[in-house]
């Protein structure tokens, strides 16, 4: 087991969010414009400067450190990111918990 770990910073942090591959997909170009629509010239030759990423719903410190690396490599893109919350496993339980008592209250309602 620990053959397999040399040369690892932090086995947590090996994981990578899907933003990561979204940003990288961003930076070669080959993000679909059908599920990824943007502000600003469609017709617009090159690269975009600047990618705003909000997510509804919330964003994690996990998404948040892959933007800091990805801005760090100087791809020439810079990326901000932004989100409805900052979730973490105590805001996750609690939106639960809130979707539990909705869901028992509507279910009341029928």
């Amino acid at each position: 087991m620990a053959r397999g770990l040399k040369g690892v910073e932090n086995v947590y942090t090996q994981h990578q969010p899907l933003l990561f591959q979204t940003m990288e997909s961003i930076i070669k170009g080959r993000l679909r414009d059908v599920d990824y629509p943007f502000l600003g010239n469609h017709f617009q030759q090159g690269r975009p400067q600047d990618v705003i990423i909000f997510i509804v719903g919330g964003t994690t410190y996990e998404e948040s450190r892959s933007v800091a690396l990805e801005n760090a490599n100087n791809s020439g893109i810079r990326f901000i990111l932004g989100g409805s919350v900052i979730l973490n496993s105590k805001r996750f339980l609690k939106d639960l918990e809130e979707a539990q008592r909705t869901a028992k209250s509507s279910s009341n309602i029928i």
